[in-house]
């Protein structure tokens, strides 16, 4: 709206001094009207104070940094309403099916805002000839603090990714906390974003600190070198009886390692890429032995038309619950062997207007069951739409049916509906 309201003012101011000008520039036998004239310069000079006014109210108006580096704030506050056919890990935003207990419903429902987030991103500044940025991103999805009468209360924010970045013309270095770096594409989705869509069925997600660096060629087809370095973490994991209560990762105090080679072409929205990354890490455990944590992921976004979007990611490998629920969140089976796994999701996102899309999608995450895993599957499936009718607001409805299979009790299904209402800005 500033920028309309400079260009009408501008031309306004234009107009005016070409009338002026015009009347100048006039048949000297007949004269110029001075009252005229001077009544048009008395419009341009009004015209020039309030655009400068406006200049200067603008100016006074914008977010900048202590440094003077320029900001820009965003976010999205969205409120949840849910419900559950069958037992469900978490009620809101769950992950795998959870086995039926007797004497316990198997339906929930409720509401929450905890999915809401916000952002700050940040540019100027040079350092070796990079440019430098920031990036901050937080949501409310870090727990609930308790009412009386242990009752959950307000939700708590938590540090989604905070990224400190310079970048030059064919190469990047980043410090910070972000998704691993061998699987970078992640889905769609109103209704699952405190954890990503298909976690613990074939999406490796889990918000982690690193350093990365990147180096990139030009051309239309722009092929890169990856490799970064991530804080050691098994997922939560522990050693029975440790009073320390150490992560296993920890306990090896050894970094993860990561590498991956893409390629990227076009440019916002219509940006294709696709890319194939490893990953290396190991765990420690009882009497001073190691186990490994290793990766190999396929990941791909591809803008097939204007329309048509498929986004996937694909992996196989073993001990992996550290990068966000591989083997359906399993690290190590009963018998003490890592849980070997293979997992992957798709997602077909169809925008057929400019204010909808509809999208549908499958992930899964299939452990070995020689490894004596205490969950063998998880397969999940989801249809989703989304309605932007102009502006800031939006509506999305999505729908997920979860089966998880069991050693002994075998296949369990859990079925979520999600209506997500709120305001992008």
């Amino acid at each position: 709206m500033a920028s309309r309201t400079r260009l009408a003012l501008i031309g306004a101011i234009l107009t005016l001094v070409a009338g002026a000008s015009a009347a100048v520039a006039q048949d000297t036998t007949r004269g110029a009207s001075p009252d005229s004239l001077a009544a048009r310069l008395d419009k341009a000079e009004a015209a020039i104070e309030l655009l400068r006014q406006q200049l200067s109210a603008q100016a006074s108006a914008s977010v900048q940094s202590r440094s003077r580096a320029s900001l820009e704030f965003s976010g999205r506050i969205i409120a949840n309403a849910f419900f559950n056919k069958g037992r469900a890990n978490n009620f809101d935003v769950p992950q795998l099916a959870v086995v039926k207990a007797a004497g316990y419903q198997d339906r929930s429902a409720g509401g929450t805002l905890r999915q809401t987030m916000l952002s700050l991103s940040a540019q100027g500044g040079k350092l070796w000839g990079a440019d430098a940025s920031a990036y901050l991103e937080t949501d409310f999805f870090g727990g609930q603090q308790n009412a009386p009468g242990d009752r959950p209360d307000f939700p708590e924010p938590r540090i989604r990714i905070a990224r400190a970045t310079l970048r030059w013309a064919n190469a990047e270095l980043m410090v910070g906390q972000d998704v691993p770096l061998i699987t970078p594409v992640e889905p769609v989705s109103t209704a699952s974003t405190g954890f990503p869509t298909f976690v613990r069925a074939g999406n490796l997600w889990f918000w982690l600190t690193q350093v990365r660096g990147t180096i990139e060629t030009s051309g239309n087809v722009r092929w890169g070198l990856q490799a970064a370095l991530l804080a050691p973490w098994s997922g939560g994991d522990v050693i029975a009886g440790d009073a320390d209560a150490g992560d296993l990762g920890e306990r090896q105090r050894l970094p993860q390692i990561e590498m991956r080679v893409r390629a990227r072409w076009g440019e916002e929205e219509m940006r294709g890429e696709v890319g194939l990354g490893v990953h290396q890490a190991w765990l420690g455990t009882a009497a001073d032995t190691t186990i490994s944590s290793r990766a190999v992921a396929l990941t791909a976004l591809l803008p097939l038309t204007s329309w048509l979007e498929f986004r996937a990611e694909a992996y196989s490998g073993q001990a992996l619950r550290g990068l966000g629920g591989g083997g359906v969140g399993q690290n190590i089976g009963a018998a003490g062997a890592p849980i070997r796994d293979v997992g992957g999701w798709f997602q077909l996102n169809v925008k057929p207007s400019a204010t909808w899309m509809v999208g549908a999608g499958c992930g899964m995450s299939h452990p070995e069951a020689a490894d004596q895993p205490a969950r063998l599957k998880n397969d999940v499936c989801e249809l989703h739409t989304l309605w932007r009718p102009g502006g800031l607001p939006f509506v999305g409805i999505e729908y997920r049916e979860f089966q998880t299979t069991y050693p002994v009790v075998g296949l369990q299904r859990l079925r979520h509906m999600n209506i997500g209402v709120g305001v992008e800005f």
